[in-house]
């Protein structure tokens, strides 16, 4: 089990009095910026500062402007905005609750990594948009994922990170090793992504799932969407692909408990030899999220998930997005992104 380093929490003590904030609240984003694009996610302590609950969200959307005032300083398209989404509520605990979700992309259709066209050319940004279908959450693409925690809830919550840049490097040099004409990962997840494309659109799947974008290409691993650990797999998937009746039954590790998360397990350990529990021993970071606190992540090179311990957890989206995933302050920012292992 890992936390966050201390660089990723960002005090906010400077601007526990209102009236200071013109000066302080670049200071504190700021802060954040070098944190975010070195690791993937910073958490903004917020809740630390004992403020109540206006007082804490009206820091937290300061925050998330000033966040965005600094990302385009350092880079970011100057035409990223932030979008304040209206508040999600964890369900009653019940049979197949949804509280506890795997990894993934925030935004489905329109937000996942691809490659820059300064470092793949042949790269259509047309791409970067999986679906067109109503399916979606938002038609924003989100460049940064946002998480006030406005309640945790009645037991801990937690989020969880992935590096999703070390994922993907990690699976291709295996699945290349010794092979002097491997591609770029870039080059690697783009064709991925095609053949994922080209299967939605033929099979009307919404979204690219980690599976395909890890390079499996079996359609059923292409088709169900995994994200609701407790929840079973819908009927209607195994009807139509059957091998799902096997993978949602039974899982490497033994020891998975719901269907999806199952499949799931399946994924893992076809595309990178590992089970769900090893996965998340290598690459998971834990949050455990105080009230108030603002998460953010980078919503393209991390994937983030989440275990809500009982009811009562409302958390408030304060995402970064843009409109249109292109231009060349985007294609800049992308592929800088790209080099944050190396860097």
């Amino acid at each position: 089990m890992r936390f966050p380093l201390m660089e990723q929490l960002i005090d906010c003590s400077l601007m526990k009095h209102e009236e200071f904030w013109p000066e302080t609240a670049p200071v504190v984003a700021e802060n954040a910026v070098a944190g975010l694009e070195r690791y993937g996610f910073v958490v903004f302590k917020i809740g630390m500062l004992r403020l109540d609950g206006d007082a804490s969200r009206r820091l937290a959307h300061r925050v998330a402007a000033e966040l965005r005032t600094e990302l385009i300083r350092a880079g970011a398209p100057d035409d990223l905005g932030l979008e304040i989404d209206a508040a999600q509520a964890t369900p009653v605990p019940e049979p197949f609750s949804c509280r506890s979700l795997l990894p993934h992309h925030d935004g489905q259709h329109a937000s996942y990594l691809t490659p820059s066209v300064l470092d793949e050319p042949d790269w259509d940004p047309a791409w970067r948009t999986f679906s067109s279908s109503g399916y979606t959450t938002t038609h924003a693409h989100k460049m940064y994922q946002g998480i006030f925690i406005a309640d945790p809830g009645e037991a801990l919550s937690v989020t969880t990170y992935y590096d999703w840049l070390r994922i993907l490097e990690d699976v291709k040099s295996a699945r290349f090793i010794g092979n002097p004409d491997a591609p770029s990962t870039a080059r690697w997840l783009g064709d991925n992504l095609r053949r994922a494309l080209d299967a939605g659109l033929t099979h009307s799947f919404s979204y690219p799932t980690v599976g395909g974008m890890l390079g499996l290409t079996e359609t059923a691993l292409l088709a169900v969407p995994l994200l609701h650990c407790e929840r079973p797999v819908a009927a209607e998937m195994k009807e139509r692909f059957p091998l799902l009746h096997t993978l949602s039954g039974t899982c490497p590790c033994r020891g998975c408990a719901g269907e999806v998360t199952r499949v799931f397990c399946n994924v893992t350990s076809l595309a990178m030899g590992l089970t769900w529990p090893e996965f998340r021993a290598r690459y998971e970071v834990q949050v455990p999220g105080e009230r108030f606190d603002l998460l953010v992540g980078h919503n393209l090179t991390t994937l983030h998930g989440g275990m809500a311990g009982g009811r009562g957890r409302v958390i408030e989206p304060l995402c970064l997005v843009v409109d249109k995933p292109s231009g060349s302050r985007y294609e800049a920012w992308l592929s800088r992104s790209w080099r944050r292992l190396s860097g």
